[in-house]
């Protein structure tokens, strides 16, 4: 009897069992999201959004594309930026306004409706990968 009643109590405590999130525990969770590709002709800049939904935030400090030999951060004065900090539990958008990503010396002509990938390496997370389509 004692037995069947331990089991019980131990099949009761087993399903009373707190997963935390990460924002209990404080991390760092990126997502992008929306990337898209805008051509200007030997350029491109792309524009996206990164969802933080970590308690803490990110320091992008470059970025990277198999379809141009060169990308850049930007600011909206087309100034080269070093870093763009990405703060936790916000939506960032990185819009023709604000911070952007210039690609240039493109390795191949974009067609309106492909995709490709826009690595942003980060300082903690290492690198996360932008799926942009181009307009």
């Amino acid at each position: 009897m004692r037995a069947a009643a331990l089991a019980v109590v131990l099949l009761v405590a087993a399903g009373c069992v707190n997963y935390p999130t990460v924002v209990d525990t404080g991390g760092t969770r990126l997502r992008p999201d929306k990337g898209r590709a805008v051509r200007k002709d030997d350029t491109a800049a792309v524009y996206f959004d990164i969802k933080s939904t970590g308690k803490y935030g990110d320091v992008i400090t470059a970025v990277y594309s198999p379809v141009a030999k060169q990308a850049v951060l930007v600011g909206a004065d087309g100034d080269k930026l070093a870093r763009v900090e990405v703060p936790g539990a916000t939506t960032m958008s990185f819009r023709p306004e604000g911070p952007h990503v210039v690609l240039s010396e493109l390795t191949r002509s974009l067609t309106s409706g492909e995709t490709f990938i826009v690595t942003l390496i980060f300082e903690k997370s290492g690198g996360i990968g932008v799926i942009t389509t181009v307009e």
